[in-house]
C-alpha cells in the first residue's frame, strides 16, 4: 500500500445521521465502510435530514468532522444558509484525487460541480452515479426540469468529461442511452454485510403481518399494494414506514386505506431510522415493495439478511427469487400474481414460512459471501 492514499471526496445531499432519503445515504455508507482503509474519504453533504427543517443535534455545521465508526471526515454544510461558494471552497480544500457525484440533478451536489469541471475550477478525476435518476419511471416525474438538464449536459459535453458509475447492467443500457460514447463502470452497489441475529416468528394460518419501507412517493407503490390487498380474504395486517414526501399522493393512500375490508388492518409507522429496520422486519412474515424502479432496493436486501421472503416487483435488480424459495418477483402488470402471493402466505403454516425465512437468509448470506463486487471499484476510483 502506498504510503500516501488517495483521497475521495463524497458529494450527497443527505448522510447519517440522515436516514429519510433511503437508499442514497445507505449506499455511500456502504462505500464508506468498505474503502475507509484504502483511500481517505471525505464526505460534503447538508446538516438537516431529508425533508427536515431542524438540523441534527450536536453538529457543527461547515467544519470537516471525524466520524470514528466509519474513519472519514465529513463537513456538513448549514443547509439554510448553503451556497455554491462554499461548495467551491470546500472541494478546493479537500482538493480530492477522486471526485464522486451522487443522482444527477441535485443543484449543489452534482450540477454546480460539473459546472466547475467545465470551466477546468476542478481538479480530480469525476465519477458520476446516476443512482437510477435516468430510469424512465425516475424522469417521468419533473421531467420539464430534467430533460433540459440533460440535454444542457450534452450540449457542453459533461459526459465526455467524467466516468459513470453504473450500479447494474440496465443502468448502463440507461446511461448509453442519453449519454451515447460515454465511459462506464458497471459496479453493483455495495450490500450490508452485518445480519442481525435469526429471529422466527409465530405463524398462524389465515393471517400474514407484512411491511413496506420506502418513501411514500409513486415511483414506490403503495397505492397498487393497497388497491392488491382490496382482494385477500384473509386477515391481513400491514405496517407502513417511511416519510411521507408527496402530501397529495399519500392522501389517495389514505382514502384507499379507508376503502379497505374489515379484515385488512393497517398501521403507518413513519419514518424509522436504519439501525432499528431489522428488528422491525423480523415482526412481520413478509416484505412488500411493488416498486416501479429501483436501482438496488436496500430496504429489500435488508429485509433478506434478516430472514424474511420478500414479494417486490420485477423492476429491480433482485430477481428469479422463487427458485432460491426467498420470494417472489412479480410484473406489475399482474395484480392477480401479487394477490395469489399473499392469499398463499397467508395461509401457510409455521412449517412453510420457516423454510421462506430460512431460503431468504440463505439467499443473502450467498450473496455476501459470492460478492465481488468492490473489485470493480478500484477501476473507478
Amino acid at each position: 500500500m502506498p504510503l500516501t492514499r488517495k483521497k475521495l471526496l463524497i458529494l450527497v445531499d443527505w448522510f447519517v445521521p440522515g436516514y429519510k432519503a433511503g437508499g442514497p445515504i445507505q449506499s455511500c455508507v456502504n462505500i464508506c465502510s468498505a474503502f475507509n482503509t484504502d483511500y481517505d474519504i471525505y464526505v460534503l453533504t447538508t446538516d438537516t435530514d431529508h425533508g427536515e427543517t431542524a438540523p441534527y443535534p450536536g453538529i457543527i455545521p461547515g467544519q470537516w468532522l471525524y466520524n470514528g465508526a466509519l474513519n472519514v471526515h465529513v463537513c456538513y454544510l448549514k443547509k439554510q444558509t448553503i451556497s455554491s461558494k462554499q461548495i467551491a471552497a470546500q472541494i478546493a480544500f479537500v482538493n480530492a484525487d477522486i471526485v464522486y457525484l451522487n443522482h444527477l440533478f441535485s443543484p449543489l451536489f452534482v450540477v454546480y460541480p460539473l459546472w466547475l469541471l467545465y470551466r477546468h475550477q476542478l481538479n480530480g478525476r469525476v465519477v458520476v452515479c446516476p443512482r437510477g435518476a435516468l430510469y424512465q419511471s425516475a424522469l417521468s416525474l419533473k421531467s420539464y426540469k430534467k430533460k433540459p438538464l440533460l440535454l444542457l449536459y450534452k450540449l457542453l459535453g459533461i459526459h465526455k468529461m467524467v466516468t459513470f458509475h453504473a450500479t447494474n447492467q440496465r443502468e448502463k443500457e440507461a446511461i448509453e442511452k442519453h449519454f451515447p460514447g460515454s465511459s462506464i463502470v458497471v459496479a453493483d452497489n455495495l450490500p450490508k454485510a452485518q445480519q442481525a441475529p435469526f429471529k422466527s416468528l409465530e405463524k398462524k394460518p389465515g393471517e400474514l403481518r407484512c411491511i413496506f419501507i420506502a418513501r411514500i412517493v409513486p415511483i414506490k407503490n403503495l397505492a397498487y399494494l393497497l388497491q392488491v390487498l382490496n382482494a385477500i380474504r384473509q386477515k391481513i395486517y400491514l405496517t407502513i414506514i417511511g416519510p411521507v414526501e408527496n402530501e397529495t399522493y399519500w392522501n389517495d393512500c389514505r382514502r384507499l386505506v379507508a376503502e379497505l375490508p374489515k379484515n385488512i388492518y393497517v398501521e403507518y409507522a413513519g419514518p424509522k431510522a436504519n439501525n432499528e429496520l431489522a428488528g422491525l422486519i423480523q415482526q412481520h412474515h413478509l416484505f412488500i415493495s411493488p416498486t416501479t424502479g429501483e436501482n438496488f432496493g436496500h430496504a429489500i436486501f435488508e429485509a433478506l439478511l434478516a430472514g424474511r421472503p420478500v414479494l417486490i416487483s420485477d423492476q429491480t435488480p433482485w430477481l428469479n427469487l422463487q427458485k432460491e424459495n426467498a420470494g417472489w418477483d412479480v410484473s406489475l402488470n399482474d395484480p392477480g400474481g401479487f394477490e395469489s402471493v399473499l392469499s398463499s402466505m397467508a395461509d401457510c403454516s409455521q412449517q412453510q414460512f420457516d423454510a421462506y425465512a430460512d431460503g431468504a437468509r440463505a439467499f443473502a448470506t450467498k450473496f455476501i459471501s459470492n460478492n465481488k463486487s468492490k473489485q470493480p471499484y478500484h477501476i473507478l476510483f
